[in-house]
């Protein structure tokens, strides 16, 4: 192994893939590979994932490992060990920088449990646009309420001994493309940057936040390529601008929005040579991956496109990650969560259930492969409470969808009568055409239904018998809305 291809592995951080170490990931950490990012599919139960961890650290020294653990609907650890909380909308909703700094404390905690030493989180873009694929995920539309609310999780989590990572720089707010589908572009001038847009990155390097993932969102009046390869964003904006010395890691290279414009292995070259000091190479990007983006690093290196005083220069910045003091002694509280669960939701109207059986129409939102495979719901925590349910879930694409919920609902109340439990199950409705439909007429036909919505408000459900607001999808929020149906009984 040459010093060089030892430097050009130290950036990388693919996947996984297994939950025990393989072969060809102890080879590549040999070879001077930076870490791992752990995805869901690399985990199975906590007793699991501390082994796992501890695998990995036994490699080499200085292994980092990382996971998207933002609390709320993205968690890779919520039902492995891990705590539940609300998430950031329903933080930003509480507005309460000091339960915000306690959320992300007791995940800090929860992450120290588990052996990782880096948290991709939080996600600090402003979801000014109502449509914004990553709405639930922010604090709200208000950067001054969203600043404040950054600075406070990036103080609870590295205040446990995890260091934090502020995402998507320089911010999808105004767009509503999802960046793993496409590439999202923001129509702002480089001092509408400056003055105002980046205004909760400024917040999270003043708290001291160890890395921030630059996203592949295309700022289209400061360079004709995504932010992740854009030198005048990574370096003009971050670097020069904010001050920002710390780490940077890329959103995935395999996402759609960098991959329609560059290949993985010209992506890392280009990424690493606009200011990048860490790439995140994807949930699907395994040895082979790795191989590519490392010859790729050290050719650029030896025929003078790269120059290897920018490797060194990012080696030395991801060695001071992992080495906060941990939070030691102490385990995570769930009650937190809970708490915060019971205190952001929203209830009008008689919600609660009338008897021991439901039907619960569940609409599917298109599915966030942020989010992974974590689930979402009411059903299983009403049936862990005695309810006899009965559960039909629909998509976009389902065939008949409309058709079927009507008659599924129409055969429901013709057995059990005009007034048994119908609860329509939503998450953030109005972001996809083919729901506000599908619920027009069950309002027309069935005013008696309660609707639960667990994502973002956007539709008004005045008309229905009442409604309940999770603000998002965690178990704490799903268990806050079933106590709310079964009013107290």
């Amino acid at each position: 192994m040459t010093e060089l291809s030892r430097l050009a592995h130290g950036v990388l951080f693919p996947a996984l893939g297994r939950r025990t170490v393989p072969r060809w990931a102890r080879a590549r950490v040999a070879e001077g590979l930076g870490g791992f990012v752990l995805f869901g599919k690399d985990i199975a139960s906590a007793e699991q994932v501390r082994e796992l961890t501890t695998a990995l650290h036994g490699l080499r020294d200085h292994v980092l490992l990382s996971v998207d653990e933002e609390g709320g609907d993205v968690n890779r650890l919520e039902g492995y060990g891990g705590t539940s909380v609300p998430g950031n909308h329903a933080l930003g909703r509480l507005d309460d920088p000091a339960r915000t700094r306690e959320s992300a404390y007791q995940i800090g905690l929860s992450l120290v449990e588990a052996g990782i030493d880096w948290d991709l989180a939080p996600a600090v873009d402003a979801a000014v646009n109502p449509l914004s694929p990553n709405g639930i995920r922010t604090f709200g539309a208000d950067r001054a309420l969203v600043a404040k609310h950054a600075a406070a999780w990036v103080e609870g989590l590295q205040a446990a001994g995890v260091s934090a990572c502020a995402k998507h720089f320089p911010g999808h707010g105004l767009s509503s493309t999802d960046a793993h589908l496409g590439t999202p572009t923001v129509d702002l001038s480089r001092q509408e940057l400056v003055d105002h847009y980046l205004d909760p990155f400024r917040a999270a390097i003043a708290a001291g936040v160890d890395s921030i993932m630059v996203s592949h969102v295309h700022l289209s009046r400061l360079d004709d390529v995504p932010a992740t390869i854009s030198p005048a964003v990574l370096t003009g904006l971050l670097r020069d601008e904010l001050g920002f010395d710390g780490v940077v890691i890329t959103d995935a290279l395999e996402m759609r929005g960098i991959a329609d414009v560059a290949s993985l292995p010209e992506a890392a070259v280009r990424a690493v040579a606009a200011g990048a000091d860490a790439l995140c190479l994807g949930a699907w990007a395994f040895g082979d991956d790795v191989d590519a983006a490392a010859a790729a690093l050290v050719a650029a290196v030896e025929d003078g496109t790269l120059p290897e005083e920018r490797l060194r220069e990012a080696n030395a910045r991801l060695a001071k990650l992992g080495t906060r003091p941990r939070a030691t002694g102490v385990g995570h509280d769930d009650t937190v969560g809970e708490q915060q669960a019971r205190d952001v939701l929203e209830v009008r109207g008689d919600v609660a259930l009338k008897g021991e059986r439901a039907l619960v129409v569940r609409l599917d939102p298109t599915h966030s492969p942020a989010q992974g495979g974590a689930s979402w719901g009411v059903e299983e925590p009403l049936r862990a409470a005695g309810v006899d349910v009965e559960a039909l879930a629909v998509a976009g694409d389902t065939y008949n969808a409309e058709g079927m919920i009507k008659a599924e609902v129409g055969l429901y109340l013709d057995e059990f009568g005009p007034d048994a439990d119908v609860v329509l199950l939503v998450r953030s409705s109005h972001r996809f055409p083919w729901q506000g439909p599908v619920l027009d007429e069950l309002l027309e036909r069935y005013p008696r239904c309660v609707v639960v919505d667990m994502g973002v408000p956007g539709h008004d459900f005045g008309g229905f018998r009442g409604w309940v607001r999770t603000f998002g999808a965690s178990r704490v929020c799903a268990r806050a809305a079933v106590d709310a149906l079964l009013g107290g009984r």
